[in-house]
C-alpha cells in the first residue's frame, strides 16, 4: 500500500478543498454536456472550435500527470541532474518541439480525428490503407490501455497516504470522476477541466518552489548531484531505485548507452509522431498556426512541473537529513519522495490546494487518454469494421460504453502492476519503441506500403511486450532489439507488397507538405498541374525554415528546463550556462519560427467562437 506511518495527513480544511474541487470539474462536465451532443465531431474534436490557448493549457495539463512526477522525483531525488537524462524517455515531452516546429501543423493539415484515420490519408481507402487503419487503431487501443494502468497505478499510490483506504479504492474514486465529467462531456469537458485544473497546478508548482528555494541554504546535495557526465558510480542513488533489478540495475550498467537510445527513441518520436491523445489535441486545432503556438505554450507550462521537481527533491533530502518522520521510508523507495513531503512540509490549506492540484494533473492525463482511446474504439474500429450504418445517436451511445470498458480494464490490470517505474517503462520504450519506426517512415518514405505499416506497427508491438513483460532482458538489448524486429517487418512486408497508388501519395504530398525523399512524387505532381514552380519554391523555403527552427527548439526546450531547476538549486554556474543557450535559441526561435507562422485566420482574431451547438435530437 505504500507509506503508512502516522495518522491520515489531510486536515479538515484540506477536505474540503479536494472535494470542492471535485464537485467544480464534475460540475464543469454538467454544464458542458450539451456542447458534446451534436455528434463525433463535437464529441472528440470540440467542433474545432476550441481556442489554442485553451488547447495549450490542456496538453501541458495532461503532460503534468501524477504518476510521472512521483517517478521523476525519484529519479532526480536519486541521480541528481543524470536523472533529467533519464526522463529524456518521455518524461521530458521532448516530442513537443518536434510539434510545435512542423509535425503539428502536418497533422492539422490532414483534417481527421484520429491517429488511426489519418492512415486513410496517406494510404488510401483500398484494402491496404484499411489494414494500417486498423492496426493503428489496436495499437492506440493498447497504448491507451497502458497509460489508463499507469494512470490507476500512479493516483491509488499516492491517495493512499492521505486517505485511509486501500490503493484500489482510492484508484476507483478518482477513475469514477474523471469518468463522469468525461462521458458527459467529451473534449469540451476534458479541455475545460484542464484550464481549472492547471490553474491549480500553477498555485501548487509556484508554492513549492518558493519554500525550497528559501530551504535550499540548509539543504546539502550528494557529492555529484549537480555533474553531467553520463555515468552512474557505484553507490549512487542505486539503493532508492534498484529495487527492480531489471529496470533501473540495468540502466546503471550502460547509463550513456540507454542516454543515446532514450534520445533516438525520441527522435523517432518526435519526427514521426506519437499518436494517442497527443495527436487529438493538433486534430482539434482551428488551423496549422494554432496548431503550432498551442505547442509553444505547452512548453513554457512545462517549467512549472520542473520546478515542483526541483522543490520537492530539496524538501526530500530536508526531511532525511534531518531525521524527520518518513525519511526511512523515503531512503528505502524515492517514489516515496512526493507524498511523504507533501504529508510533512506543507500546512493545512495549502496542502489541501497542493494535493488537488496533483489529483487534477493526474485526472488530466486519465480523462485526455480515455477520451482519445474511446475515439478509437468508436470511429476506428465500431464505425468502420462492426457499423458502417450506425446513427449519430448509436456511435454516442458506444463512445460513452467504449470510455466505461476502457476504465475497467484499466483498473483491473493496474492491480497486478508492481510499480509506477514498470509500467511507465514498458510504455515509453516498449510499446513506444515498437510504434516508432512505423510511424517514422510513414511520413518520409513514399515507398512505404500501408501493409508495411500494419506489419511493422503489430510486430514492434509484440516484440516490445515480449523483452519487457516475458523475457525481461535489460533495457540495452530490449529497445535495439525491437527497433530491428519492427524495423524488418516495416521494410520486408513493404517490399513484398505494392505501394499505395499514385494518386494517393500525390494527394498526400500536396496536402501534408511532408519532408523525406518525395523529389519524384512532387515531380509527378507538376507534370499533372497539381502544383506549379510558385508552389515548390514555396515550400522548399517552409522546410529551410522548419529545419533550422528545429535547430533551435531541441536545446531551447532542454536547456530552459534544466535552467529552471537549476534556479531551484541554487546551482547558479549551471543556470548562467543554461539560461545563456536558453536566451540565445530563444531568439533563434522568434526570427525562425514565429515569425515564418502564417497569419491568423479571420475566426481567430477573437477567441469567442465557442457557440454552443444545438444538441442532437
Amino acid at each position: 500500500m505504500g507509506w503508512v506511518e502516522g495518522s491520515t495527513a489531510l486536515a479538515p480544511i484540506d477536505i474540503v478543498i479536494i472535494v470542492g474541487f471535485l464537485v467544480l470539474v464534475t460540475g464543469i462536465g454538467v454544464a458542458l454536456s450539451k456542447r458534446a451532443a451534436g455528434g463525433l465531431d463535437d464529441y472528440f474534436l470540440g467542433g474545432n472550435k476550441i481556442p489554442w490557448w485553451i488547447l495549450g493549457a490542456s496538453t501541458a495539463t495532461s503532460n503534468f500527470d501524477m504518476s510521472g512526477t512521483m517517478i521523476i522525483v525519484a529519479v532526480i531525488f536519486a541521480l541528481g541532474f543524470e536523472g533529467f537524462f533519464v526522463e529524456m524517455r518521455g518524461g521530458v515531452g521532448l516530442c513537443l518541439a518536434f510539434l510545435m516546429v512542423f509535425l503539428g501543423k502536418w497533422l492539422r493539415r490532414s483534417e481527421v480525428m484520429t491517429s488511426a484515420e489519418w492512415m486513410k490519408v496517406r494510404f488510401g481507402t483500398d484494402r491496404q490503407g484499411r489494414t494500417a487503419h486498423l492496426l493503428s487503431a489496436v495499437a492506440n487501443i493498447v497504448l491507451s490501455l497502458g497509460m489508463i494502468i499507469y494512470f490507476a497505478k500512479g493516483a491509488g499510490k499516492f491517495l493512499t497516504h492521505f486517505v485511509p483506504l486501500p490503493e484500489l479504492w482510492c484508484t476507483a474514486l478518482m477513475v469514477g470522476i474523471g469518468l463522469a465529467y468525461t462521458l458527459m462531456s467529451g473534449l469540451y469537458g476534458v479541455v475545460f477541466t484542464d484550464l481549472v485544473q492547471m490553474i491549480l497546478l500553477v498555485f501548487t508548482a509556484i508554492y513549492v518552489s518558493v519554500e525550497a528555494f528559501a530551504l535550499r541554504p540548509e539543504v546539502v546535495l550528494p557529492q555529484g548531484f549537480l555533474e553531467i557526465d553520463f555515468v552512474i558510480e557505484q553507490g549512487q542513488g542505486a539503493s532508492l531505485l534498484a529495487k527492480d533489478p531489471t529496470g533501473w540495475s540495468s540502466i546503471f550498467q550502460m547509463f550513456g548507452l540507454c542516454v543515446v537510445m532514450w534520445l533516438f527513441k525520441v527522435t523517432l518520436e518526435g519526427a514521426g509522431g506519437v499518436g494517442g491523445y497527443t495527436d487529438q489535441r493538433f486534430f482539434a486545432a482551428r488551423s496549422e498556426r494554432e496548431a503550432s503556438l498551442l505547442t509553444f505554450e505547452s512548453i513554457i507550462l512545462s517549467i512549472f512541473r520542473w520546478t515542483m521537481v526541483a522543490g520537492l527533491v530539496i524538501m526530500g533530502y530536508h526531511l532525511v537529513q534531518s531525521g524527520a518522520e518518513g525519511a526511512a521510508a523515503i531512503q528505502k523507495d524515492a517514489e516515496q519522495v512526493l507524498p511523504i513531503v507533501l504529508s510533512k512540509m506543507l500546512p493545512a490549506g495549502v496542502r489541501g490546494l497542493v494535493v488537488a492540484g496533483l489529483i487534477a494533473a493526474a485526472m488530466s492525463t486519465f480523462d485526455s487518454t480515455l477520451n482519445a482511446g474511446a475515439s478509437y474504439i468508436v470511429k476506428d474500429v465500431y464505425e468502420s469494421y462492426v457499423r458502417p450504418d450506425a446513427t449519430s445517436k448509436q456511435l454516442m451511445s458506444v463512445s460513452r460504453w467504449a470510455t466505461i470498458g476502457l476504465c475497467v480494464a484499466g483498473i483491473g490490470l493496474a492491480a497486478v502492476v508492481p510499480n509506477i517505474n514498470k509500467i511507465w517503462g514498458l510504455i515509453t520504450m516498449g510499446l513506444g519503441a515498437g510504434l516508432a519506426v512505423p510511424l517514422f517512415l510513414r511520413w518520409y518514405w513514399p515507398r512505404f506500403s500501408g501493409y508495411g505499416f500494419a506489419a511493422g506497427t503489430g510486430g514492434g508491438l509484440v516484440a516490445g511486450l515480449l523483452f519487457n513483460t516475458v523475457l525481461v532482458v535489460p533495457l540495452y538489448v530490449s529497445f535495439p532489439a525491437t527497433v530491428a524486429v519492427a524495423l524488418t517487418f516495416s521494410v520486408i512486408v513493404t517490399y513484398a507488397t505494392p505501394a499505395a497508388s499514385d494518386e494517393v501519395l500525390v494527394e498526400f504530398w500536396r496536402r501534408i507538405r511532408p519532408w523525406g525523399f518525395w523529389r519524384a512524387i512532387a515531380e509527378k505532381a507538376q507534370a499533372d498541374g497539381v502544383v506549379n514552380a510558385a508552389d515548390l519554391a514555396a515550400r522548399k523555403l517552409e522546410r529551410r525554415q522548419d529545419y533550422t527552427a528545429l535547430l533551435f527548439a531541441i536545446p531551447f526546450q532542454v536547456c530552459v528546463l534544466l535552467g529552471a531547476m537549476s534556479f531551484i538549486f541554487h546551482a547558479w554556474d549551471q543556470l548562467a550556462v543554461f539560461g545563456g543557450i536558453s536566451l540565445v535559441t530563444g531568439m533563434g526561435l522568434y526570427r525562425c519560427w514565429f515569425k515564418a507562422l502564417p497569419t491568423p485566420l479571420p475566426d481567430e482574431a477573437a477567441d469567442t467562437d465557442l457557440a454552443m451547438p444545438e444538441p442532437a435530437e
